[in-house]
C-alpha cells in the first residue's frame, strides 16, 4: 500500500502541491493566533506597568512596631517567610529601614525621612562618598540630595543634625534615573512646593535622607524610631512572561500569612494584574476570530479543490470495485495520499506562522518583542493540519461511498429535496442567532463573536443559489439571441454545482475584508476623536500652584495675549455623585481647546458666556495689616461669655485665609485691627464675617470704613459701604443686610435673636451672585439653575446658560464655569486639578516659562499621546491581526478560483473543443469565471453592510468598553476602497488569466 500511495502522489502532483500548501496556510493561521497573542500580550502587559503607578508595581511588607535607633539593614530575617517566594518568583526585592522627623542645618531645618535603602549607591551621583555602614562609637554617615543641602546650607564633609542626633554628611546625592520604580514615585523625592525653583529639577528640600546604617547607638535611643521595609518590584520581565493567576496567588497568599509574622502589608498589585487580564482575554478573543476566518477559508478551498477532483476520478473508482477492490482500501489509499502533505505541513506552517508573526509585530508592537514558538503554537498547527484532512476526506466521502452505478456516470447526480437547502437554512440559522445575541448588549461572547463572519456566510450561500439560478435563465436567454460568448459561459458555470461553494467563499472573502477595513477605518477615526476629548487641548499640563489665582496669575503673565496658554481646575465626580466640574479662564477657551463637533456647539458660543460683568469690583488690598471700623450694637450682658468677633478673609497668591481681629467687638464705634501679612504685595477682600456661640438677643453691626497698610490707607469709605450693589449676602434666611444712608452712611448687618451660630458673611460682589455655566445634556434640557460642589467643596448653584452634547476632558457628563469668578466665590479650599491647557501655537520652551513663574510640573498629556495608547491597546492590536488575516484571505480566496478552474479544466476544454470543431467563434471560448468574481463582490459588498448595519454598535474597540464622544456611524468611504478594490482587481484578475488559459488549452486541443 506504501508503493501505491507514493505512486498516487507522483501520479497526481499538482493535487498534492495544492494540498501541501493550503494545509501550509490553514497551520500557519492556527500557529501564528498564539504566537502573536503572546507577543502582543508582552507589548501590552509592559504598556501597563509603564503606566502604573509606584504601589502597583510593588508589594510593601512592614513591621507593625517600630525599633530605636539610626535605620540599618534589616537583613532577611524578619522577612524571610514572606520574601522568598517572591524572589523566588522573579520578584526585585529591596530591603531597607525608615524614620520620619526634622533635619536641621546652619541654613535652616525641614521635615524629612532618614533611610536605609538596599542599592541606593548605584542609583545616584554623589559628590563626595556614599554613607558606610559605622560602628559603635562613630558618628553616623548620610547623604543628602542637592535640594535639602542647598536648604540646610551643608555640603559633603559637613553635619547636620536630624531629630538632635548629630549625623555627618559624607556625599550630596543626585538620583540618576528619578523615574525608576526603586524612587517610589514621590515618597523619597516629593515634589516641591509652588513658588521659587529648587536646586534640582527633581525633588525638593523634603528628599530623603540616606544613611549606611551600622550598630552605632545613640545617647537618646528613643530619639529616631525607624520601621523596617521589603519592598518587592514586579519585574517587566515578570509581569510579560509570568503568569498572572500565580502573581495575583502570590500576593494573595503573603498577604494572608503577613499578620502571623506581626508584618503589615500594602499593595495595588492586584489592580495592574486585573488590567493586565482583562487586555490579554480581549487580544485573544479578536485574534483567534481571525485567526479562526482563515483556517476555516482554507479548509473550505481544500474542500472545493479535492471534491473537484474526486468527481473526476469517479469512473476510475467505479471500475475499481466492479474489478473487486474493497472499498477500506480505497480508503486507506485517500487517507495516506493526503496524510503525507497535510502532516508535512505542520513544521511548515509553525515556520511560516512564526516568520508572519514576526513581520506583524515589527509594525505593529513598541519596543522589542521576542516572537518565539512555543508548544501552544505547535498543537494549534497540528490541529489545523488534521482539520484540513478531515475536509479533504469529507471531500471524498460522497465519492468513496456511492453505489457503483453512479460513479460509472459522467455527471453526478444531484442532491434533491430537502437536502439540498440544509445547509443554507443552517448557516441562515447561525447568522440570526449570532446577530440577536451580539445585539442583546453587553461585551461579545460566544456566537456573537462570530456574528460578522457567519452573517457574510449566510449571505454567501444565499446569493450564491441565486446566482446559480439566475445564470442559467440569463445564459438560456442569451444563446437564443445569439450572444454566444457570454450565454455559454454562464450556462457553463450556472450548471455546475461546484461553483456555489466558490461563490460563498468569495463572497466571505470580500465581506470580511471590507467589514475588517471598515472596523479599522472606525476605530482609527474613534481614538482621534476620545483622544481630542478626553485631554481637550493639543497639550494638558499637570501643575501645582499656591493658589487659583496663583495659578491663573502665572499662565497670564506667561501668554498675556491669551493665543496658547489657559487655566483650568477640574475636578472629577465627587463621591456624592456631583457633576463633574471644569473651571476655564473663559476668554481663552476657543484659542486654546481642541474643537470637535461632538460637542454640539462652539466654543466661543460656550466661552461668550461665562464671564458676564460682575455687580463690583475687587476691592484690591496693599499692606501689612487693615483696620475695619465698625459700630455695634448688642446687649452686652445677654452676650455675657459669648462676645461676637469680627473675622476677615482675604485672597492672595499664596492662597485663602481667614483672620480673626485683633478682640472682641464691642458696643459703640470702634477700630478693629487684623493682620495680613499675606496683603504686603497684594491681595483681594473676599468677606467680613462675624460669629458668636449664640445670639441670645438682636445684633446689629455698621460697616463704615476700612483701611490698609500702616499708614492707614482709607480702602473704603462709609459711602463705599452704603453701595448695596457692592456687598451679598450668602444666606439672608437668618439675617438682613442693608445700605444705611444719611449722616452716618454704611452697610448694616442685622442679626435678629435665636439664631443659628454659623458664621454670618458679608461678601464682595465681585462676581455674579449666581454663576453662569454650560451644562451636559445629560444633565438635563431645562433652562434654570443645577446645583453642584464649588471649588471650596462647598454647595452651589449655578444659571444653565446654554446645553452642550458633551465637554472638553468629561465628555457628556460635566458643567463648565468661569474660573476667575468661581474662584472668587469661593472662600477657601483647593479642591480639584490645577491644570495649564496649552494650544498648537505654545513655544516649545513654555514649560520653562510656567516654572520661572513658581508653577510645578506634574504631568502632561497629549492628544497624540493618548491616540497612539489607545491604537496600541488590546481590541486595536486584535484589529490589526484581523486586518492582516482578511488580506490573506483573499490570497486564498484567488487560491480557491485557481483550484477550480484547474480541477474542472479537463471537461471545460473537451467541451469547447467539441463546440469549436462544430463551428462556435474563438471569441466566445471564455471560462466565465468573471461571473463568481462578479456575484461574490456585489454579494460581499451587501453582506458587509448588512453586518455593518447590525453588528456596528456592538464591536468592541475600546478596552474598557466606553467612549466620551459618539462612534461615526460610518467609516471613510476613501480609505475603504484603497483597501478592497485591489482585493477584487486580484480576483477579476485572476478570472482573466483563467480565461485566457482555458482559450489558450482549446486553440492548442482543437489544431486552430
Amino acid at each position: 500500500m506504501l508503493a501505491v500511495i507514493a505512486g498516487a502522489l507522483a501520479a497526481r502532483r499538482a493535487q498534492a502541491l495544492a494540498v501541501l500548501l493550503l494545509a501550509v496556510l490553514a497551520s500557519a493561521a492556527a500557529a501564528a493566533a498564539p504566537m502573536y497573542v503572546a507577543a502582543a500580550g508582552q507589548a501590552l502587559a509592559s504598556q501597563e506597568l509603564a503606566a502604573a503607578g509606584p504601589d502597583e508595581r510593588r508589594v510593601r511588607f512592614s513591621s507593625i512596631a517600630d525599633y530605636p535607633g539610626i535605620p540599618t539593614d534589616p537583613g532577611v530575617a524578619a522577612f524571610r517567610g514572606q520574601v522568598e517566594p517572591f524572589a523566588a518568583a522573579g520578584f526585585e526585592v529591596v530591603l531597607g529601614a525608615q524614620a520620619p522627623g526634622v533635619a536641621a542645618g546652619p541654613a535652616g531645618t525641614v521635615a524629612s525621612t532618614l533611610v536605609f535603602r538596599q542599592g541606593i549607591c548605584a542609583r545616584v551621583a554623589v559628590t563626595g562618598t556614599c554613607p558606610a555602614p559605622t560602628a559603635a562609637g562613630q558618628r553616623p554617615e548620610v547623604m543628602v540630595s542637592t535640594n535639602t543641602a542647598t536648604h540646610l546650607g551643608v555640603r559633603a564633609g559637613g553635619e547636620l543634625t536630624f531629630a538632635g542626633v548629630p549625623l555627618r554628611v559624607t556625599g550630596v546625592y543626585r538620583p540618576l534615573d528619578p523615574t525608576a520604580p526603586y524612587w517610589l514615585g514621590t515618597e523619597y523625592l516629593p515634589p516641591p512646593a509652588p513658588g521659587p525653583p529648587p536646586a534640582s529639577s527633581v525633588g525638593s528640600a523634603r528628599d530623603a535622607i540616606f544613611t549606611g546604617g551600622g550598630s552605632a547607638r545613640l545617647a537618646d535611643e528613643d530619639a529616631i524610631l525607624q520601621r523596617p521595609t521589603a519592598d518587592l518590584f514586579v519585574t517587566e520581565r515578570l509581569v510579560r512572561t509570568g503568569s498572572v493567576d500565580d502573581l495575583r496567588a502570590a500576593v494573595a497568599t503573603a498577604s494572608g500569612n503577613a499578620g502571623r509574622d506581626r508584618l503589615g502589608t500594602s499593595t495595588s498589585l492586584r489592580d495592574l494584574l486585573h488590567r493586565v487580564t482583562v487586555q490579554r482575554d480581549q487580544l485573544a478573543v479578536g485574534v483567534t476570530l481571525g485567526a479562526g476566518l482563515l483556517v476555516l477559508l482554507c479548509w473550505l478551498v481544500l474542500f472545493m479543490a479535492v471534491s473537484s477532483a474526486a468527481d473526476l476520478r469517479r469512473p476510475e473508482q467505479g471500475l475499481l470495485l466492479l474489478r473487486g477492490v474493497q472499498r477500506r482500501r480505497l480508503w486507506t489509499l485517500a487517507v495516506g495520499e493526503h496524510a503525507v502533505p497535510t502532516l508535512a505541513a505542520i513544521p511548515l506552517g509553525c515556520l511560516a506562522g512564526l516568520a508572519a508573526v514576526d513581520l506583524l509585530a515589527a509594525h505593529t508592537l513598541a519596543g522589542e518583542i521576542a516572537v518565539a514558538l512555543d508548544p501552544t503554537a505547535v498543537g494549534y498547527a497540528a490541529l489545523a493540519a488534521v482539520g484540513a484532512l478531515a475536509a479533504v476526506l469529507l471531500a471524498q466521502a460522497r465519492s468513496l461511498s456511492a453505489p457503483v452505478v453512479d460513479l460509472l456516470r459522467r455527471v453526478p447526480s444531484r442532491v434533491r429535496g430537502w437536502r439540498a437547502s440544509i445547509g443554507d437554512v443552517v448557516a441562515l440559522s447561525v447568522a440570526v442567532a449570532a446577530v440577536v445575541q451580539l445585539r442583546a448588549g453587553g461585551a461579545p461572547s460566544g456566537l456573537a463573536l462570530l456574528a460578522p463572519v457567519v452573517g457574510a456566510l449566510a449571505v454567501g450561500v444565499l446569493l450564491a443559489r441565486l446566482a446559480m439560478t439566475v445564470g442559467a435563465a440569463v445564459g438560456a436567454r442569451l444563446l437564443a439571441r445569439g450572444r454566444n460568448a457570454a450565454g455559454l459561459a454562464l450556462v457553463q458555470v450556472a450548471r455546475q454545482p461546484r461553483f456555489r461553494p466558490l461563490i460563498a467563499l468569495l463572497t466571505v472573502v470580500v465581506a470580511m475584508l471590507a467589514f475588517t477595513a471598515a472596523t479599522r477605518e472606525l476605530a482609527t477615526a474613534a481614538y482621534a476623536d476620545r483622544a481630542t476629548v478626553d485631554v481637550g487641548a493639543a497639550r494638558v499640563v499637570g501643575v501645582d500652584a499656591l493658589s487659583r489665582k496663583h495659578l491663573l496669575d502665572a499662565v497670564r503673565a506667561v501668554d498675556p495675549e491669551g493665543r496658547y496658554a489657559m487655566a483650568v481646575v477640574a475636578r472629577s465626580r465627587t463621591s456624592r455623585g456631583d457633576l463633574p466640574l471644569l473651571a476655564i479662564d473663559s476668554d481663552r477657551l476657543a484659542a486654546v481647546a481642541a474643537p470637535h463637533p461632538s460637542y454640539g456647539v462652539p466654543l466661543s458660543a460656550i466661552a461668550g458666556t461665562l464671564r458676564p460683568r460682575p455687580p463690583a469690583e475687587p476691592v484690591e488690598l496693599r499692606g501689612w495689616s487693615l483696620t475695619v471700623v465698625v459700630t455695634v450694637d448688642y446687649d452686652e450682658a445677654a452676650y455675657a461669655g459669648a462676645e461676637p468677633r469680627l473675622f476677615v478673609s482675604v485672597a492672595s497668591r499664596s492662597g485663602s485665609r481667614r483672620i480673626t481681629a485683633d478682640r472682641p467687638l464691642e458696643t459703640g464705634r470702634g477700630a478693629y485691627r487684623v493682620p495680613v501679612p499675606e496683603c504686603e504685595s497684594q491681595c483681594r477682600l473676599v468677606n467680613f464675617e462675624i460669629a458668636s456661640p449664640l445670639t441670645p438677643r438682636p445684633l446689629r453691626v455698621r460697616f463704615e470704613e476700612l483701611r490698609a497698610g500702616d499708614g492707614d490707607t482709607v480702602r473704603l469709605t462709609p459711602a463705599d459701604f452704603a453701595e448695596a450693589g457692592r456687598w451679598r449676602a450668602p444666606d439672608e434666611r437668618f439675617y438682613s443686610l442693608a445700605a444705611a444712608g444719611g449722616r452716618t452712611p454704611g452697610l448694616v448687618l442685622d442679626v435678629p435673636e435665636g439664631r443659628w451660630p454659623d458664621p454670618i458673611a458679608v461678601a464682595v460682589a465681585d462676581a455674579p451672585d449666581v454663576l453662569p455655566g454650560w451644562l451636559t445634556r445629560s444633565a438635563g434640557t431645562n433652562l434654570g439653575s443645577v446645583r453642584y460642589d464649588a471649588l471650596d467643596s462647598t454647595p452651589a448653584t449655578a444659571l444653565v446658560a446654554g446645553f452642550a452634547a458633551r465637554l472638553p476632558r468629561f465628555g457628556e457628563s460635566g458643567l463648565v464655569l468661569d474660573l476667575e469668578h468661581a474662584d472668587r466665590r469661593a472662600v477657601g479650599g483647593q479642591s480639584g486639578d490645577k491644570e495649564v491647557w496649552l494650544g498648537q501655537a505654545a513655544p516649545a520652551d513654555v514649560l520653562d516659562r510656567l516654572r520661572a513663574q513658581g508653577l510645578i510640573v506634574r504631568y502632561e498629556r497629549t492628544i497624540g499621546a493618548e491616540r497612539r495608547t489607545l491604537a496600541s491597546e488590546a481590541p486595536a492590536l486584535a484589529l490589526g491581526f484581523n486586518l492582516f488575516a482578511a488580506l490573506a484571505g483573499v490570497l486564498i480566496g484567488a487560491a480557491g478560483l485557481v483550484a477550480m478552474a484547474v480541477a474542472e479544466q479537463r471537461n471545460r476544454v473537451a467541451t469547447m473543443v467539441a463546440l469549436r470543431r462544430q463551428g462556435l467563434s474563438p471569441r466566445a471560448v471564455r471560462g466565465g469565471y468573471g461571473w463568481p468574481v462578479a456575484v461574490a463582490t456585489a454579494a460581499g459588498v451587501f453582506a458587509a453592510v448588512a453586518m455593518w448595519l447590525l453588528t456596528r454598535h456592538g464591536q468592541r474597540l475600546f478596552s474598557d468598553g466606553r467612549s466620551s464622544v459618539p462612534i461615526p456611524d460610518w467609516p471613510d468611504v476613501g480609505g475603504l476602497l484603497v483597501v478592497t478594490v485591489p482585493a477584487v482587481a486580484l480576483f477579476a484578475l485572476t478570472a482573466a488569466v483563467l480565461g485566457r488559459v482555458l482559450a489558450a488549452s482549446v486553440r492548442r486541443r482543437a489544431g486552430r
